[in-house]
């Protein structure tokens, strides 16, 4: 599929929920969403748990079929599993994007996390990154930096007294016209900030609209060649799979794989800097033992692939 053909199907708004099953939801996380909740403070829980319902039920009025209508998931009292960048909150502005799951129970949420603790989760994100061609002499590595905090604001710690922080990269393509790059991440280690810490000063290739981590203003090639929204970082999560069980047959556990769409923002500036964007991750979809799922159907475990179900 041509990118020009691409980019006229990709819409301003995509529904929130991409896939649902009975045991778990996968949602579209866009800019601003709460993901992630501090229990803390009791009161101030029941009021972010509030906001976090009401901000997807706000984003939600598409034409979701019946058998999975946002208000009867949103009544299950959804439960928040992982944090897309390990943040306690990504409030607006400064937040990612991508596949973000909730588990439909606390004995499914517990399923889960003791998943993501067993490194079984796996977890890819693509990046726009200030920096061309001349940026990576090799196209793909990993940087094992250790990181620390002081204040809440990492910093790499060459001292290697830092927490042990791996991020596996490759260079998707550079811009042939202007210095921006699209990167494949994958986390080994899920620190707070650690890709946008690495990517900026081990790679000096800070993600694009990343203000914390590089104050250098963006190149005047870019802003004249792409329009850069404010208060945004384009790091999506675009992968998302984990193991899912079977009720019957010999071989029982398959990994399911969700893709989440990629923002519309997103690909307008790949395609404006002439890089080109496997239609796969535009468009997202599901996909069992790494074969993506055709008809969007995981009878096994009730499961449909919504992501076709577009907010107008």
């Amino acid at each position: 599929m041509s990118s020009s053909r691409l980019l006229k199907g990709v819409r301003n708004s995509i529904s929130p929920i991409l896939y649902c099953d009975k045991g778990y939801i996968v949602l579209q996380k866009p800019p601003g969403l709460i993901c992630q909740l501090n229990h803390s403070n009791s009161s101030e829980a029941t009021a972010r748990d509030d906001s976090f319902a009401n901000d997807i039920a706000q984003r939600s009025t598409g034409n979701v079929p019946n058998d999975f209508r946002l208000g009867k998931i949103l009544g299950e009292e959804p439960v928040p599993v992982h944090r897309l960048d390990k943040e306690l909150l990504l409030i607006s502005g400064q937040g990612t994007t991508g596949a973000l799951v909730l588990a439909r129970s606390v004995a499914r949420a517990r399923a889960l996390s003791q998943q993501f603790q067993a490194h079984t989760v796996e977890k890819t994100y693509l990046a726009l990154v200030r920096g061309g061609e001349k940026t990576f002499p090799v196209k793909s590595g990993e940087v094992r930096t250790p990181i620390q905090y002081d204040d809440g604001r990492a910093s790499l710690d060459l001292s290697k007294n830092g927490k042990p922080s791996i991020t596996e990269w490759a260079v998707i393509a550079s811009s042939p016209l202007i210095p921006l790059s699209l990167l494949r991440l994958k986390l080994h280690t899920g620190h707070k900030h650690q890709l946008r810490v690495h990517l900026a000063h081990s790679l000096g290739a800070p993600i694009l609209g990343d203000t914390q981590y590089s104050r250098k203003p963006i190149s005047d090639a870019v802003r004249k060649a792409c329009v850069i929204p404010e208060n945004r970082t384009f790091l999506h999560a675009s992968h998302l799979s984990f193991f899912q069980y079977k009720a019957n047959g010999p071989k029982k556990r398959f990994r399911l794989g969700v893709t989440a769409p990629l923002p519309s923002d997103f690909f307008k500036i790949c395609h404006d800097a002439g890089i080109k964007v496997d239609s796969s991750e535009v468009e997202g979809g599901i996909w069992i033992d790494g074969s993506r799922v055709e008809d969007g159907l995981v009878p096994d475990v009730e499961g449909s692939w919504m992501g076709d179900q577009l907010v107008e």
